[in-house]
C-alpha cells in the first residue's frame, strides 16, 4: 500500500487594478485667487447655489415662505435635504430648480469678438431646470433616520462652460477644519428670492463645532437627538434649510462641508462666535462621498462598463502596466471654467493632489491699456531642479484665448499665448503644483545644468 499526500498548489493571480477617474468630478470650482470678504457677494461668485420652488397644485403659485436650497455638485445633479425634497408643504409640489446667478459664456450669450474688443459682457440671467428624478439616501428612506440627503438628477446638464459644480469635501481640508474652525456660509438675502435683477448671495464666517461638541451641547440643553446621523453646528442663527458651509482650501477648491439641515431663528445676541441654545445644524457631506459618486457614475457610466479604461478631460487613455509606458507621458490639457489645465495630475481627485503634491507657487498679472491693446506673452519659469512641476494652472478672464504651457513634468515650463483686443485691462493668474523630483529625474537632469541654461 502506497501513502499518498494531498498536495495543495496555490496559484496566486496578480491583476494589476486600474484607476478610473471620473472626469466630472475632477472639474469643480477652482479659484486660487479669489477670496471674497464676508457680505454681499459680487455677481457669478458662488453661481453653484440654487434653490426649489414648491408649486401650489391649484393656483400655480411658488410659496411665499418656503425655497429650499439646493447646491451644484454636478452638471446634471444637486444636492439638498432629503426632507425638503420628500415631505412637501400641504397642497404644494416640487417645482423648478432655479440658480438665480447662472453665469453664461460668451458662446450661449452670442458676444463676438468685436463685442468683447469693447469691453461688453453677458448680461445676467438666470435659469430654472425641471427636475428629472430624486433619489434619497437609504438611511432616510429605510432606516428611519430623521433627515438625511438626496440626490436630485435635473431633465438636462448644464449648458454654459462657467457653470462649474462646488468640490466635493476632502479628509485633508475635514481635519483641517477641525483646528481652524473657519467655515463659510453661502445663501440668497431674501427667504424666498424673486426678483433676480436685484437677487445677491452673501457670506458669512462662521466657527464650526464637531459632531462630538454638537451632541455634548444638546445633551446639555435637553434638546433631544439631532435626527441625523453625521451633524455638525456652527455658530450664527436664523440659517435656512438646504444652505451650505464651505471651506476654501489653500490650493484653490471650494469643498462642501455641511448642508444646513435645521436651525432656531434669530435672537438677542445670537451671532455672538459661540454655540447659541439651539444652534444651526448641517449634515455632514464628507461619509457621504462615496454614495454621491456611486449614485452619480450609476447614471452616466454605460454597462456593462470596460474596467481598463480611464475618464479624464484631456481624452481615454488605456490602463496598462506602467513598466510598458515610457517614463515621460504626454500630458492632458483642458479647460475648467476660466481655468486652463496642463498635466495629469490635474485630473486626479482632490485627496491624491493634496496626498502626492503641494501648491508652492502663485501670482496675479494684470496689463493695463487705453486704447484698445492686443497682448503677446512668453513666461519661462524655474522650479529648480529639486522640484518637480506636475499641474499648472492658468486662470484667464475668457477662453478665447487658449495658452500653451510646455514642460509640465519637468522644473522648467515656458507659457506662451496671444490675446485678442482687450479693451482697458487683462489679467491672468497662474498656480503651480509640485513634488519633490524622484532620484532618477534628478540624475538625468543634472547634466543639463549649465551656465545660461534657465
Amino acid at each position: 500500500m502506497y501513502g499518498w499526500k494531498a498536495v495543495a498548489v496555490c496559484t496566486l493571480l496578480c491583476v494589476r487594478s486600474t484607476l478610473c477617474i471620473i472626469r466630472d468630478f475632477s472639474i469643480c470650482h477652482d479659484d486660487f485667487e479669489n477670496e471674497p470678504a464676508d457680505g454681499v457677494l459680487k455677481e457669478h461668485t458662488f453661481s453653484w447655489l440654487g434653490f426649489v420652488q414648491y408649486i401650489h397644485v391649484t393656483t400655480g403659485l411658488p410659496h411665499h415662505s418656503k425655497a429650499p436650497r439646493v447646491i451644484l455638485v454636478h452638471k446634471q445633479f444637486v444636492l439638498g435635504t432629503a426632507t425638503d425634497m420628500m415631505h412637501l408643504p400641504k397642497n404644494y409640489k416640487l417645482g423648478n430648480i432655479v440658480f438665480g446667478d447662472y453665469e453664461r459664456d460668451e458662446e450661449e450669450c452670442g458676444l463676438t469678438r468685436q463685442q468683447i474688443k469693447f469691453g461688453v459682457k453677458c448680461a445676467r440671467a438666470y435659469i430654472e431646470i425641471p427636475p428629472l428624478d430624486i433619489t434619497p439616501h437609504p438611511e432616510f428612506t429605510r432606516f428611519g433616520v430623521g433627515n438625511s440627503l438626496a440626490l436630485v438628477k435635473l431633465i438636462r446638464p448644464m449648458k454654459s462652460h462657467y457653470m462649474v459644480p462646488i468640490c466635493l469635501p476632502t479628509i485633508a481640508e475635514r481635519t483641517r477644519k477641525k483646528k481652524l474652525r473657519a467655515v463659510y456660509l453661502v445663501d440668497y438675502i431674501s427667504t424666498v428670492p424673486r426678483d433676480f435683477d436685484s437677487e445677491r448671495l452673501a457670506k458669512k464666517t462662521l466657527k464650526l463645532f464637531t459632531h462630538r461638541e454638537c451632541k455634548r451641547h444638546r445633551m446639555k440643553g435637553k434638546l433631544g437627538s439631532e435626527g441625523v446621523t453625521h451633524v455638525l453646528c456652527s455658530s450664527g442663527c436664523g440659517v435656512r434649510a438646504g444652505a451650505p458651509i464651505i471651506s476654501h482650501a489653500v490650493d484653490g477648491p471650494f469643498e462642501l462641508i455641511g448642508v444646513t439641515a435645521g436651525g432656531a431663528p434669530c435672537r438677542r445676541r445670537a451671532m455672538r462666535r459661540r454655540l447659541n441654545n439651539e444652534p444651526p445644524l448641517y449634515i455632514d457631506v464628507y461619509p457621504y462621498n462615496a454614495w454621491i459618486m456611486n449614485v452619480i457614475t450609476a447614471h452616466h457610466l454605460p454597462k456593462p462598463y470596460p474596467l481598463n479604461v480611464k475618464l479624464a478631460e484631456g481624452g481615454p487613455g488605456k490602463g496598462i502596466n506602467q513598466s510598458y509606458l515610457r517614463r515621460r507621458k504626454k500630458q492632458r490639457a483642458g479647460w475648467r471654467a476660466r481655468t486652463y489645465l496642463t498635466g495629469n495630475f490635474c485630473y486626479k481627485s482632490l485627496f491624491v493632489q493634496k496626498k502626492k503634491s503641494a501648491f508652492f507657487y502663485s501670482e496675479r498679472f494684470e496689463v493695463h491699456a487705453d486704447p484698445p491693446a492686443k497682448l503677446s506673452v512668453v513666461m519661462k519659469i524655474s522650479a529648480g531642479i529639486e522640484t518637480t512641476i506636475v499641474c499648472a494652472r492658468m486662470a484667464m478672464p475668457n477662453r478665447l484665448s487658449t495658452p500653451i504651457i510646455d514642460g509640465v513634468g519637468g522644473y522648467n515650463i515656458t507659457i506662451t499665448f496671444q490675446t485678442d483686443w482687450f479693451p482697458y485691462s487683462f489679467y491672468f493668474s497662474l498656480g503651480l503644483d509640485g513634488r519633490n523630483t524622484t532620484k532618477r529625474d534628478w540624475a538625468k537632469w543634472i547634466p543639463e545644468r549649465s551656465p545660461g541654461f534657465w
